[in-house]
């Protein structure tokens, strides 16, 4: 007896993943559908030869050894002759029946229905705001989100809206298919519902996230994929190339576009994070980078606000801004002094313009601590030249927050020496590391080595504590002079702070540049010049300031170049060597510290048709960039640093955390807390933990997954409540890439759902608010029918089928008996 065909099972093309996974609920097959299981039932030989075996083989060689049996036999009557023929042939048949072993096969068959993955695109873009200026697509728009405006959802929420409805896309799949969603960064990742996408990614990958999501397609019964994107790869592989591996395996790829499908007009606000630090009534300037797409020419401005200490917000500020062409940028400096001390939540913004399509990027928000310090400042000299008589009264009065001592080592023991109204005169320099740190900055003249000790051993120890004050983050200013700086300090332990390589003594001996002649330095960045360099807000009037207006210099020591790590400010105008244009004032870090050499000593030369203006401004900034690492540094205990600043959602940052104990002994805790503050302001611990074999030393790593302008702070005690020992800020931007050109691209999907084919077809595109309308192409789909259990019952080996056996051979007995053939 021939066996029932069973239900075809599914071939597997590829290899087979662990399914289902937890994330997944398992979709119920409808009540109007057939039982999810169900069983049949069948009457099969285990053993049966081939037909032509039983026909040609097996039948006529059992009826001719019948025959054979009784043929010859001619005594007998021929009935009965057919008789036992009949008999003889039907105890063969048993025999041969149960040698091909009939048994009931019984299967259980279990449907289940076909899967549907849903892929949504989970980068940065989908954080993006759209105006969608075409009124079909937004009146079809609001029409499903409700009364809530378009402009206040971004792509992500636009995407939960539509697809989570009551009567949306997914809600329609789930009557009729298994639906699977996934998070698309790079690696598709399961979830359970919308809720769970972050818009966090750094970048799009639509190719890479197809081709990696074959592995999961593998040997499952999937009807379709649908993407759930904007468009906009920018990684990785070429998506509408593995499209095309889709079609070849039959799974079509169905795209459903997000975002405004017009090209980008946007203008965005990029930005540096600092400064951090500001003294009250200085006025301070902020630099920021603006960006656009669509909008080259276009006028606005870069407005500032500021809330201090948690208050309202208030106006402080406003700087115009030309928008650049697409792929530049242009930098736009705001300045403000700021009246009041506190911890200052700044808030840029560029004023948005109607044509605008996006304008959620059009913030920046930042940090600065605003305090009452004094900034110290010791300065050395000799004997009172030009340059000591005027630098020393500017900084009396250039600014109230710079006191200044002053000690001219020339001087009588009774001359009172110069200093600021709130600072006692001097009767001799720091001798200790204790005095020395009471000074934000050191500004060392023209100043002879014996007159700092009277030993060679004095004054190593003198120049090494100079050497770890820098170490700890303070500033010192060299001074060039005639008589000693720098020269006679070559292979000391000062020629290490100098941020310049001097030249060669035998090359000075032979080459005395000429102070006959005038020159006038230019600007190392004339287009971007270093905050030391800026007289004047105008970035264009201070370039003509340097370029046409400040007298020039007659005086200058040849150097030989700036160090690795130092930045040069001005330059000689035609004095070079084999390494360029010799520097004439550069400024290096030295650790935590910073370093600053300006070789000459006629800066008081900008007197000159100016009075005082130029020059105070000059050397305040000098005075002010030069502090910034005491004044930053709140404790000496307490040293906080990061690997970087500036980062991209995403990206980690390692924070690292120095401790000393009131004895200058490293901190033996095992772990150390720091806060991190958000852009809105929320303050959260975060560990550190201990370095093994340095003591004192605090280490993480933490993924900054937001973008904003966030500060990690050491508290006093651990408590937020308490004063800042430390901080550190970092600006965490969404990638450019992400940014820019973020329009949806309707082309590139529409070519995925092209290439990719199934059995009805090419894959479909459609906007987000026609999202629905892709049911359709699911409609009449049948559940998947798969084989889950079949076991065999045997009939041959029962004690029936012995019986049958034996009731025929006994009947042939018989039958024989009685025709006396036994």
């Amino acid at each position: 007896m021939a066996a029932f065909p069973a239900p075809p099972v599914p071939p597997t093309a590829w290899p087979h993943p662990a399914w289902p996974h937890p994330a997944w609920p398992q979709g119920p097959v409808p009540a109007d559908d057939a039982a999810p299981t169900y069983v049949e039932e069948t009457f099969r030989f285990l053993h049966l030869p081939p037909t032509w075996v039983l026909v040609l083989v097996v039948l006529p060689a059992s009826v001719a050894f019948a025959v054979w049996s009784y043929g010859g036999l001619a005594r007998l009557e021929r009935p009965t002759r057919v008789l036992l023929s009949l008999l003889r042939w039907l105890a063969i048949a048993i025999c041969c029946l149960l040698l091909f072993q009939p048994a009931f096969e019984t299967t259980t068959y279990r449907k289940t229905q076909n899967q549907v993955h849903v892929l949504v695109d989970d980068s940065a873009s989908m954080q993006r705001k759209d105006r969608y200026p075409a009124p079909a697509q937004q009146a079809a728009l609001q029409a499903l989100v409700g009364a809530e405006p378009l402009a206040a959802k971004n792509r992500q929420q636009l995407v939960q809206a539509v697809l989570d409805r009551p009567d949306g896309l997914l809600a329609r799949l789930r009557q009729t298919h298994d639906v699977r969603l996934f998070r698309v960064q790079r690696k598709p990742v399961p979830i359970r519902s919308l809720q769970e996408l972050t818009a966090r990614g750094s970048r799009t990958t639509l190719g890479d996230a197809l081709d990696l999501h074959r592995a999961a397609v593998a040997g499952a019964s999937v009807d379709a994929i649908v993407l759930v994107s904007d468009g906009r790869n920018n990684a990785g592989l070429d998506p509408v190339e593995v499209a095309r591996e889709y079609g070849l395996r039959g799974v079509p790829i169905h795209t459903i576009g997000v975002g405004d499908p017009e090209p980008p007009r946007n203008a965005w606000l990029v930005g540096p994070p600092g400064p951090k630090e500001a003294l009250r009534d200085e006025e301070v300037g902020f630099d920021v980078t603006v960006r656009a797409e669509g909008l080259a020419g276009q006028r606005t401005r870069v407005e500032l606000h500021g809330s201090r200490d948690g208050g309202p917000f208030q106006p402080l500020a406003t700087a115009p801004a030309e928008l650049p062409p697409n792929g530049e940028s242009v930098r736009v400096r705001v300045f403000h002094g700021f009246a009041e001390a506190g911890d200052w939540t700044l808030r840029f913004t560029l004023a948005p313009l109607p044509e605008e399509s996006q304008v959620d990027d059009n913030e920046d928000t930042r940090f600065l601590r605003v305090n009452d310090e004094k900034i110290r400042v010791l300065y050395v000299e000799e004997r009172p030249r030009w340059e000591y008589r005027r630098v020393q009264a500017c900084l009396k009065r250039v600014d109230p927050s710079i006191e200044m001592q002053a000690f001219l080592f020339e001087a009588s023991p009774r001359f009172p020496h110069e200093h600021s109204p709130a600072l006692p005169a001097l009767s001799d320099i720091p001798r200790t590391e204790q005095a020395l740190r009471q000074y934000h900055v050191v500004l060392l003249g023209d100043v002879s080595p014996e007159r700092l000790a009277p030993t060679e051993e004095g004054l190593r120890q003198w120049l090494e504590m100079l050497v770890r004050y820098v170490e700890s983050g303070g500033g010192v200013g060299f001074l060039f002079g005639d008589t000693a700086m720098p020269e006679r300090y070559r292979n000391t332990p000062l020629q290490d702070l100098l941020p310049v390589v001097l030249e060669d003594r035998s090359w000075l001996q032979q080459n005395r540049p000429p102070r006959d002649r005038e020159f006038r330095p230019v600007l190392e960045n004339p287009l971007q010049p270093h905050d030391i360099l800026l007289l004047q807000r105008d970035p264009a009037f201070n370039r003509r300031l340097w370029e046409q207006g400040l007298p020039g210099f007659q005086v200058y020591h040849p150097v030989q170049r700036a160090k690795p790590g130092a930045t040069v400010l001005l330059r000689h105008p035609t004095d070079q060597n084999s390494y360029g244009k010799r520097p004439i004032a550069v400024v290096g870090p030295h650790p935590r510290g910073t370093t600053f050499f300006i070789a000459t000593d006629e800066t008081w030369r900008w007197r000159d048709p100016y009075a005082e203006t130029y020059m105070d401004a000059f050397w305040r900034n000098v005075v002010r960039h030069l502090a910034q690492g005491r004044l930053q540094r709140r404790n000496d205990l307490i040293e906080l640093t990061v690997d970087k600043t500036l980062l991209e959602t995403g990206d980690k940052v390692r924070v690292q955390l120095r401790v000393q104990d009131a004895e200058l002994q490293p901190a033996v805790a095992e772990e150390q807390v720091v806060f991190l503050r958000d852009p809105a302001g929320k303050v959260e611990p975060r560990p550190l933990r201990s370095v093994p074999g340095e003591p004192g030393t605090y280490l993480a790593s933490f993924t900054m997954a937001d973008a904003g302008a966030f500060s990690f702070l050491v508290f006093a005690n651990r408590n937020p409540a308490d004063a800042v020992l430390a901080r550190e800020d970092v600006l965490v931007r969404v990638p450019d890439r992400e940014m820019s050109d973020s329009s949806q691209d309707a082309a590139v999907l529409r070519r995925i759902a092209e290439q990719s084919r199934g059995a009805d077809g090419p894959g479909r595109y459609v906007f987000l608010a026609d999202a629905q309308d892709l049911a359709a192409e699911f409609a009449g789909r049948k559940n998947v029918e798969s084989r889950e259990d079949t076991r065999t019952r045997p009939a041959w080996d029962s004690l029936w089928s012995l019986l049958a056996l034996l009731a025929v051979l006994g009947a042939e007995w018989l039958l024989r008996k009685r025709a006396r053939l036994i």
